[in-house]
């Protein structure tokens, strides 16, 4: 990274990253309406206005740039924070990521980007292992740790997962109503009770 003789940033590298972020969003966007198959590098490159030889500088792939788009996502628990430490808090961390208007950028919530077959073996296991990943925050969250892939309780922490992303679907694809205009407030009693049944005892 450059600095000016006082420390600071160049402006050079702040523009850079800027740039490489707005890629990010762009492309997340595009993942999330198109699906991979039909997101092209040439198109991403076009929404930012820039080369498209900047994307491969950045990411190397249209592989890397979704694996990348995939990491600059807020958790789909607990956001930029801290996970959830306990049920309440796995409840209150759902009810506000999937509430009404909690996407304002993309408006359709980023758990989506998951669900398009991409054709791409590597990119789905990229898409697996983010929900695996979500799986062990809710795991956290109960308190509970995994014994392996057979194991009870990593199912009973995928179907919350699978609620969750059927939720997001749900709103965004169908319009559901009352659901696609419900808020942090209404989801959070609701969501607790169906995470306490699906979790099972504490």
């Amino acid at each position: 990274m450059t600095t000016r003789p006082n420390g600071a940033p160049s402006r050079r590298r702040r523009d850079a990253e800027a740039t490489r972020l707005e890629l990010l969003a762009a492309a997340r966007s595009r993942f999330l309406r198109l699906g991979y198959d039909r997101t092209t590098m040439r198109d991403v490159a076009a929404d930012v206005g820039v080369n498209l030889a900047l994307i491969n500088r950045y990411f190397d792939s249209k592989e890397g740039l979704f694996k990348e788009a995939l990491a600059a996502t807020p958790r789909l628990l607990g956001g930029d924070g801290a996970f959830p430490r306990d049920r309440a808090e796995l409840a209150d961390a759902l009810s506000r990521q999937l509430a009404d208007r909690s996407w304002p950028d993309s408006g359709e919530h980023p758990a989506l980007m998951l669900l398009r077959v991409s054709g791409d073996e590597r990119v789905d296991s990229l898409r697996r292992q983010a929900l695996r990943d979500f799986a062990q925050q809710v795991l956290h969250a109960a308190g509970t740790p995994s014994k392996g892939d057979g194991d009870d309780a990593l199912l009973r922490a995928e179907l919350v997962v699978a609620l969750g992303v059927g939720i997001a679907v749900v709103r965004s694809a169908v319009g559901l109503q009352p659901l696609r205009d419900a808020t942090p407030d209404d989801l959070a009693g609701p969501l607790g009770d169906v995470i306490d049944t699906l979790l099972g005892p504490e």
